[in-house]
């Protein structure tokens, strides 16, 4: 079966906010322990979006591969810009990365103790919100309890991916609506 050329192929899903953007073109980094970013260039019929009520919001980008067969990419809105308005269009561009990005954001000094590794990043990570149930820890061995372990004038985020790299763990996204 042969796929329409007016038929879209990529779509934007914001829930609980209509919209009706429509998907020109993205460009996705992503590696292995570290943050990924989607940068999504769009289109709508409407020229002056509040951009303010776009930011942080969860969105998820529908990529249709055939008939019936789909995958995506989700992540929070971290930059919401306006682009060129056309007689009939607005651009607009956003940015999409994971809560885990939002580590970054904050310095920190404080101690843990007898606590493992993957303790030591779950509480860092409930401390922003992130429950137990959005990510996972599949680690082939045990750790040892760390006696001491200090963040010192260093981000969260930045403090739980050298704590990886001490451990040899590595991290990466599953995406899904």
């Amino acid at each position: 079966m042969f796929n329409l050329a007016n038929e879209a192929h990529f779509t934007l899903d914001l829930p609980g906010l209509e919209h009706d953007f429509r998907v020109l073109s993205f460009r996705a980094h992503e590696a292995i322990s570290q943050c990924y970013r989607i940068e999504l260039q769009l289109v709508s019929d409407q020229p002056d979006l509040d951009l303010e009520a776009l930011l942080q919001r969860n969105a998820w980008l529908g990529i249709q591969h055939g008939e019936g067969e789909g995958t995506g990419l989700h992540g929070l809105i971290h930059h919401a810009a306006i682009g060129e308005a056309g007689k009939r269009l607005t651009r607009y561009r956003l940015e999409l990365v994971p809560h885990l990005h939002y580590l970054g954001l904050r310095h920190n000094q404080r101690i843990f103790q007898h606590l493992t590794v993957p303790q030591i990043i779950s509480r860092v990570l409930a401390d922003h919100g992130i429950q137990s149930d959005a990510y996972s820890f599949q680690l082939g061995v045990d750790y040892p309890e760390r006696d001491y372990c200090t963040q010192y004038d260093e981000t969260d985020l930045h403090f739980i991916q050298r704590l990886c790299e001490e451990e040899g763990i590595h991290y990466h996204f599953r995406h899904s609506p």
